[in-house]
């Protein structure tokens, strides 16, 4: 619908989410705007255009999370940036780029933000009121936020549009018409559009695509997941056997050690204790020698034997 023949419809559109006034607007149609495979349109520039001669424009459309959100970003920008500087010319001479991407589904890096809308520039790290410059900017419109925004202002042109492209046939974008003149010819046109057989097969063909991606992508999450159970699963098992064994061996070397040190004290005593009594003995069977008293009576009162009595 947004294209050169409804250009009073894309000019509304496009000042709802620049929020300024267009006097001079060219679409670029040089490229194809609808394939015949829907999955290419799924990754193709949507909607440029030159705005005021001073910026260039490109309206992203993407209904499937993506991985790489932001360097697709980047090569969008990069993209037309480049295509702006011709051999021999100077750098001044390139126009502002603006890259809008409306996305059906919320980003993780924005969902702590309540508002639908998210702009971004490149800016000082210390200091972020200092901007590089002023000839990038993206901005990020999430269509699954737009609902409580619109709840909250239902006179914000850009949340009325947001409204109509997530669905054109709610109660509220019925009463959006009575009040936005440019979303009703946009209904009107969108119905027209319906009755071409090529057009609505090509809608088919694309809701169809949509359709199997995310299917394909929630079948992959689930055996990812499982996957990973599994993998964990074993994983787990591995490390609290690994585990196990090496917290068995510490306790078992830890209790060893103090079961050691105690037994050791003991034994130690004990053996202290028998050192002690024997050289006792060997003291007293040193003094009765001394006193001429019989080998046997020695013996008797010390329980030293006859060698380790004559050895003394």
């Amino acid at each position: 619908m947004f294209n050169q023949k409804n250009e009073k419809i894309t000019k509304a559109f496009v000042e709802a989410i620049l929020e300024k006034k267009i006097k001079k607007m060219t679409i670029n149609e040089t490229k194809e705007l609808y394939r015949e495979k829907p999955e290419d349109k799924l990754g193709i520039l949507d909607l440029e255009l030159d705005i005021n001669d001073k910026e260039k424009v490109d309206v992203e459309v993407q209904l499937i999370e993506r991985e790489n959100f932001a360097e697709r970003l980047l090569y969008y920008f990069s993209r037309l940036y480049g295509g702006e500087i011709k051999k021999g010319k100077d750098y001044t001479e390139s126009k502002r780029v603006l890259i809008v991407a409306i996305v059906d589904y919320e980003i993780d890096l924005t969902k702590e933000i309540e508002k639908f809308e998210t702009r971004w520039k490149i800016k000082e790290t210390k200091n972020p009121q200092l901007v590089l410059t002023e000839d990038v900017e993206f901005i990020i419109l999430e269509l699954p936020k737009v609902r409580r925004e619109y709840e909250k202002n239902k006179e914000n042109k850009k949340a009325q549009w947001m409204m109509f492209l997530d669905d054109p046939n709610t109660r509220e974008v019925k009463e959006i018409m009575n009040k936005n003149e440019d979303i009703k010819d946009a209904i009107i046109t969108v119905h027209e559009m319906s009755e071409d057989e090529k057009i609505r097969k090509l809608a088919e063909l694309r809701e169809k695509a949509i359709m199997d991606e995310k299917a394909i992508r929630k079948a992959g999450y689930r055996r990812g997941m499982e996957k990973g159970l599994e993998d964990g699963k074993k994983i787990g098992i591995e490390q609290g056997i690994e585990q196990g064994i090496e917290q068995g061996i510490e306790q078992g070397m830890e209790r060893g050690i103090k079961q050691g040190i105690k037994e050791g004290i003991k034994e130690g005593i004990k053996q202290g204790i028998e050192k002690g009594e024997r050289k006792q003995k060997e003291e007293i069977a040193k003094k009765l020698k001394a006193m001429k008293i019989s080998l046997n009576q020695i013996k008797e009162a010390t329980g030293l034997s006859e060698d380790e009595i004559n050895n003394l």
